[in-house]
């Protein structure tokens, strides 16, 4: 666990190497609109969170008209994206508390607050996580924050930068202090692809994977092969 930050940078730069910069991701959005996808993208697919999404936006075209959805309704345009009564209860839920506190629908306000204190705003909204709260925050708001998604902890528990006991948030918290200065962004979406493409939940391929020379885990799993 020693030198996260140096065995993070080399890392990111293995990573950026192999795979280059990323594409947009979905999530450079108006921060209220990343909001709502970033409820749908919980326990779902991005294709399913998209269908879902464009509804959404199809159905209800300002954030004024979706905060004064029917529940029932909502759950109708979102059901694409899973879980259509939780993530309904929760995106009203967001939308009627913002306008009580903050007289709209905006979350520019965020930017002027230090990292914790604005993640702590968003996690206190029923059904936003850290992971959701950290999408927002770095994808719509500029904030260093570090998204840790099922991919991203399976990485780096194999890296052996986090616990294994880590889970996404205590994984999230541990590792974003360490991240290299500008590479938040684009770690996130390398490490995500790298778990799709190569560090799968089983039968990973290790013997191909960019970040083998770095992996105690991927060069025992190498070496159990090659002695097979």
């Amino acid at each position: 666990m020693s030198g996260i930050h140096e065995r993070l940078d080399a890392v990111a730069r293995r990573l950026a190497s192999r795979f280059g910069t990323p594409e947009a991701c979905g999530h450079e959005a108006p921060p209220v609109d990343n909001l709502v996808l970033t409820i749908l993208s919980q326990n779902t697919n991005d294709i399913n969170r998209d269908r879902a999404f464009a509804s959404l936006k199809n159905k209800y075209p300002t954030t004024a008209r979706l905060a004064a959805a029917r529940p029932d309704e909502l759950e109708d345009a979102i059901r694409a994206g899973g879980l259509a009564k939780t993530k309904a209860a929760s995106i009203l839920s967001a939308l009627s508390r913002l306008k009580k506190e903050r007289g709209g629908y905006a979350l520019d306000f965020l930017r002027s607050m230090p990292l914790p204190e604005a993640r702590a705003y968003l996690t206190s909204f029923g059904g936003v996580g850290v992971k959701t709260a950290n999408i927002l925050l770095l994808f719509s708001l500029g904030f260093p924050a570090f998204p840790v998604d099922t991919h991203i902890l399976r990485v780096t528990k194999r890296l052996g930068l986090v616990p294994e006991s880590a889970t996404l948030a205590k994984a999230a918290l541990l590792l974003e202090p360490h991240v290299p200065e500008g590479t938040h962004a684009s770690l996130h979406l390398n490490l995500i692809r790298l778990g799709r493409e190569f560090c799968r939940p089983r039968n990973p391929l290790c013997p191909a994977c960019p970040l083998l020379p770095v992996c105690p885990a991927g060069a025992k799993t190498a070496g159990r092969r090659r002695d097979a």
